[in-house]
């Protein structure tokens, strides 16, 4: 799976209705077929994707169609990743020919409580993929007053990750029980390995989390919640929140200079890529970082260019916070949706109960997005057991199943990316030192809050 960045914008109802007339231009430029859409012919669209993920998907619903009697099945892979796939599936359903099936890279919600998508719960009533199948605080990611709009059918499983071959330098523990319990012994022990030369940071143990997408969990972690979901309301300037942004500045303050700047020109020290705009890092590839969060996306790609320059990784449960009680994770799911106005529908969600249940095990085995459905018992995959061995990897798998299995709520505000763009500038500003937390987190928790109640009313 590629990275994935967010797609979908928040709109009203009248947005919604709106927003046909700007996707009736990117209608135009959609591959020949896109709307080849007829009755008992299953059609799937996907945002986009490497070659090989494109003809999984491919593959998966050609076999289904196949075995079910059903025509033709017709898979359009690759109709954009930003606000273009959006526009054109929004304009689609408009027109009213929609897919039958579509796959998002960003919360069914948003779109979903305006009406742009089917509600499956009583299609899922007694199914094979009944409500109770599913991890309650993922396929929160989909509902919105008690109706499900999609299926979390895979995730991107988050974690820490940790490089056992610099902890054994220090004398350090490797073993995934050993790794730090909280914030503060995580936060002690990033001390072993961080090393300045000069304003260049060479090497370091575990940065303050700033990514934006992840904050979510940082903020369960600390006992807090960035979206009351039961109460329609943004906590983002919460005790817990304001509490969480001081630990992680008073971190950045000690360890790393206060200086985010100084930071990012030494590498990537916040995720396991390279920078797409320096061209630096990853720093954690490169054996110059001890550990960080991740998905669990990144154990096939950490294998790509730059191949890491050490042998053993490892994943590890989230530490907690001071205010925290219990560890949890987080994931970055694959959505499936059935658009209104389908010409199949039952055939369609007959499709996502065979692509949670069965289809799912030969997504795994190729690409390692974690099955999310409670029934399913995929394999590892075979790509990492070439790697590290059928032990190694037979032990991953069946940690991410556990984390899967706490997941917290995420993914589930009918404005999620307008709040994820406010929580960013949040970010952006108290590691800059341009506001404190409590100023920022007050502006974002203000901005998220009006937008919220603007399309509730809309």
């Amino acid at each position: 799976m590629a990275l994935k960045t967010k797609t979908t914008s928040a709109i009203s109802r009248r947005g919604f209705l709106r927003g046909s007339a700007a996707a009736t231009g990117a209608l135009m430029v959609l591959p020949r077929g896109a709307f080849a859409q007829t009755e008992g012919q299953l059609l799937l669209w996907l945002p986009g994707g490497s070659d090989l993920f494109c003809q999984i998907h491919t593959g998966l619903l050609e076999g289904f169609s196949a075995g079910a009697g059903l025509g033709p099945a017709t898979t359009v892979c690759g109709l954009g990743q930003d606000t273009e796939f959006t526009l054109a599936l929004i304009g689609s359903i408009t027109a009213g020919n929609p897919p039958d099936i579509s796959m998002l890279w960003d919360s069914p919600v948003a779109l979903g409580s305006q009406g742009a998508f089917m509600a499956l719960d009583e299609m899922m009533a007694g199914s094979k993929i009944s409500i109770d199948t599913w991890p309650a605080g993922l396929l929160s990611s989909c509902q919105f007053k008690g109706q499900t709009f999609g299926l979390p059918v895979t995730a991107g499983v988050y974690s820490m990750w940790y490089n056992e071959e610099m902890f054994e330098a220090k004398g350090i523990s490797p073993a995934r029980a050993d790794f730090p319990k909280t914030w503060a012994d995580m936060r002690a022990l990033s001390k072993e390995f961080t090393v300045w030369e000069g304003d260049k940071l060479v090497t370091a143990g575990f940065m303050p989390p700033r990514v934006p997408e992840t904050m979510a969990i940082w903020s369960a972690l600390n006992g807090g919640m960035l979206y009351d979901e039961a109460n329609l309301r943004y906590t983002i300037d919460s005790e817990q929140n304001i509490e969480m942004m001081n630990f992680f500045l008073d971190w950045l303050n000690e360890e790393y200079k206060g200086d985010v700047n100084l930071v990012d020109r030494s590498g990537n020290f916040l995720d396991g890529y390279p920078n797409s705009t320096t061209g630096l890092g990853p720093a954690f590839r490169e054996g110059r970082l001890a550990g960080m969060q991740s998905g669990s996306w990144l154990m096939g790609d950490i294998y790509g260019d730059p191949v890491p320059t050490f042998e053993r990784w490892n994943l590890a449960a989230h530490p907690t916070g001071p205010s925290g009680t219990a560890s949890v994770s987080g994931t970055w799911p694959n959505w499936f949706v059935i658009p209104a106005g389908s010409k199949n529908p039952q055939a369609a969600f007959d499709y996502l109960t065979y692509l949670s249940t069965e289809g799912v095990v030969e997504w795994y085995q190729q690409i390692p997005d974690v099955p999310t459905n409670s029934q399913v018992q995929a394999k590892s995959p075979q790509s990492l057991v070439d790697r590290r061995g059928a032990a190694f990897a037979d032990d991953v798998t069946a940690f991410l199943a556990e984390q899967a299995a706490v997941v917290t709520p995420m993914w589930n505000s009918p404005v999620q990316s307008f709040g994820a763009d406010q929580v960013a500038r949040a970010l952006e500003k108290i590691y800059t030192k341009a506001a404190t937390p409590a100023e920022s987190l007050a502006e974002a928790q203000v901005a998220s809050q009006a937008e919220l109640e603007r399309v509730l009313a809309g």
